[in-house]
């Protein structure tokens, strides 16, 4: 029931910065200007909903948003923690441009600061104990900045629905 309710949780928190990425922006043009100051237009609007629709959003020391699904009852990793995280990386769009799930276990197993993550992600990483989750709204600054990189424009902020289901143990 628990787990249920969860995903209920991380499901309805997802449609909404989904919906509320469709009432931003110009619909009318095929071509989408990625600029620092749409992004900025975009994440205000995005963050100014979630709050209005009653969530509780906090930021990290190093600027990214998030909602916590489930806080967890384990231990924070630490570097050099082998872990397994379950994750799903989207748009503001809702387009979905990464996911765990298409892994066997639906989990990306790895050691954790020995591989080379974009910052956001390694902070929100970092602000999961074992067995939590939450969705992470990370800036481009804190991901691929005014470059981007293939598949991902410049000034495009990322949408992470992370759970740190495991810390392994030798």
């Amino acid at each position: 029931m628990k787990l249920l309710k969860m995903y209920w949780k991380v499901a309805a928190l997802s449609l909404l910065v989904m919906a509320m990425a469709s009432c931003v922006g110009d619909d009318d043009s095929d071509e989408v200007e990625y600029t620092e100051e749409s992004e900025l237009e975009q994440l205000d609007a995005l963050l100014t909903s979630i709050i209005e629709n009653g969530y509780d959003l906090d930021t990290t020391e190093l600027g990214v948003y998030y909602v916590m699904d489930e806080i967890g009852e384990g231990a924070y990793p630490q570097t050099g923690d082998s872990i397994g995280v379950a994750y799903t990386g989207y748009f503001t769009s809702g387009y979905i441009f990464d996911s765990s799930a298409y892994s066997d276990d639906g989990l990306w197993h790895y050691v954790n600061g020995e591989v080379s993550v974009i910052p956001g992600f390694q902070d929100a990483i970092n602000h999961l104990r074992e067995g939590g989750s939450g969705t992470f709204i990370i800036p481009s600054s804190l991901a691929y900045g005014s470059t981007g990189t293939y598949g991902i424009p410049a000034y495009t902020t990322l949408v992470f629905d992370l759970e740190l289901d495991a810390i392994y143990t030798e």
